[in-house]
């Protein structure tokens, strides 16, 4: 044994190697890649902002429809089905079972999340407004389907109907005339006798979704305004037997809870905030309603 040499490494072997720092990259794309699965639309308020429409256009926000309110396509069986002349209690989900649409409701109506949207139609004039409830979730999809809801249930100013083609208040007047028959297809007499906003859907009555589409966004409003989507109404179709008597029945259960309330159904946010203009506009009765020639 010499100077310098130990018994147990030999003199000639290098010295141990350093320890290795941890391998921060792969971990790194192990946590990317969980967070490229996290669902935009989960419940809860723990998933990004919530974005007001001015800085969505700020940023150049590219907005993303919670699928569950979309079109159908052949690849997207998931959507909600409703006759949007009835009150929300008669929506469903086409996955879940044939009840009051429940799951999703509390889901976020677009990514990112935004305080406020805005909807209009090709087939009705007015822009309705949701506002979120809650500033820290954002706009739900539960609020879009309750604001477009409450707001078709709304009156019709006289003006608004006296300003259009005979030939369309014809089809008005015709849909007025059916939606309070005794079709088990329609709500019936308990709509009353103003002429509601609901019944210039006329037979495009079904909802078919929301898309964005900034040609027609321009092309009705003058300018691309942000948060703004259109509404796709499609044809109503006769109910089968079964389906009848559970829109019967849903119906009628949501008419004696009403009835059996003060002022008869609350009226949401976006209600009164679109009711404002027409606060003192006179409404259009049944006995204005003569049929057009």
């Amino acid at each position: 044994m010499y100077a310098g040499h130990t018994p147990w490494v030999h003199p000639t072997a290098p010295p141990p190697a350093p320890p290795q720092p941890p391998d921060t990259a792969r971990a790194n794309f192990r946590w990317t890649s969980s967070a490229d699965h996290i669902n935009h639309f989960a419940e809860g308020p723990h998933y990004g902002p919530v974005l007001e429409p001015f800085l969505v256009r700020a940023v150049s926000a590219t907005i993303s429809i919670n699928p569950l309110l979309s079109p159908p396509t052949d690849s997207h069986e998931d959507y909600l089905r409703w006759n949007m002349i009835f009150p929300t209690s008669t929506c469903y989900r086409t996955t879940g079972p044939k009840r009051s649409w429940i799951k999703g409701r509390e889901a976020p109506a677009t990514f990112p999340r935004l305080s406020q949207i805005r909807i209009i139609s090709r087939s009705f004039p007015w822009m309705i407004s949701v506002k979120a409830r809650r500033q820290n979730i954002g706009v739900t999809c539960g609020e879009v389907i309750e604001a477009i809801s409450s707001y078709f249930y709304g009156d019709v100013a006289k003006k608004e109907y006296e300003g259009v083609t005979t030939r369309r208040r014809r089809e008005i007047w015709q849909a007025y005339q059916y939606n309070r028959s005794t079709d088990s297809n329609v709500p019936g007499g308990h709509l009353g006798e103003q002429l509601r906003r609901l019944d210039w859907l006329c037979s495009n009555s079904r909802w078919g979704g929301l898309v964005r589409n900034d040609e027609f966004i321009k092309e009705a409003c003058g300018d691309v305004l942000p948060c703004t989507f259109e509404l796709k109404c499609i044809p109503s179709y006769p109910l089968s037997p079964e389906e009848a008597s559970e829109q019967q029945r849903i119906a009628r259960h949501a008419e004696n809870r009403s009835r059996s309330r003060p002022n008869s159904r609350p009226r949401s946010m976006a209600s009164r905030s679109n009711s404002r203009e027409g606060r003192d506009t006179e409404t259009t009765t049944e006995d204005e309603l003569e049929e057009p020639e």
